[in-house]
C-alpha cells in the first residue's frame, strides 16, 4: 500500500511539472522540470513472411510524410546484419527529436526493399512527450509477400 502511495505521488508530481502556455492556438509544454530517464527508446517494425520467418531486406527507407523528408539512417554492417537476422527494423527513435516535434502527431512511412522492388510499406504516427518517442498508430509487425 505504501508503494502505491509513493507511485501515485510521483505520478502526480510529474504530471503537474508540465506547465502549459498558450501561444496563439498552439499549446507549448514546458518540459524543463520533468525528470527524464537516460534510456533510448526506439519504434521498430518486425517483418515476417507468411510462414512467420524473419524477412531480410536489402535496404529500407523512412520518410516524414508531410514534406517527404528522408529520415533514413545509415547503419554499420553489424547493425544491419542484426536487423536482417531478426527481421526487425528501426522506424524512429529518441535520436530523431530534431525531426519530430514534441506533442504533435507526425506521420512516417517505412518502406522495405529486396533488390529494387518494394516488398513492404507501413505508415506510422509518432509523437514525442517531454522525454521519449511514442507510437500513436501503426502496425509493429508486417507480413511481407515476396
Amino acid at each position: 500500500m505504501k508503494k502505491i502511495a509513493i507511485l501515485y505521488t510521483m505520478f502526480i508530481t510529474i504530471t503537474l511539472s508540465c506547465s502549459e502556455k498558450e501561444l496563439g492556438n498552439e499549446a507549448i509544454l514546458n518540459c524543463k522540470s520533468v525528470p527524464c530517464t537516460y534510456e533510448l527508446r526506439w519504434i521498430a517494425v518486425k517483418l515476417v513472411d507468411q510462414s512467420e520467418n524473419p524477412v531480410a531486406l536489402d535496404r529500407m527507407k523512412v520518410t516524414r510524410v508531410a514534406d517527404g523528408k528522408d529520415l533514413t539512417k545509415t547503419y554499420h554492417s553489424d547493425e544491419w546484419n542484426t536487423f536482417t537476422r531478426l527481421g526487425s527494423y528501426p522506424v524512429t527513435g529518441d535520436n530523431d527529436h530534431g525531426d519530430i516535434p514534441k506533442f504533435k502527431h507526425t506521420k512516417l512511412r517505412f518502406q522495405g526493399y529486396i533488390g529494387n522492388r518494394e516488398v513492404v510499406k507501413g505508415d506510422y504516427v509518432v509523437t514525442f512527450d517531454c522525454c521519449h518517442i511514442a507510437l500513436v498508430s501503426g502496425e509493429r509487425e508486417l507480413v511481407v509477400s515476396r
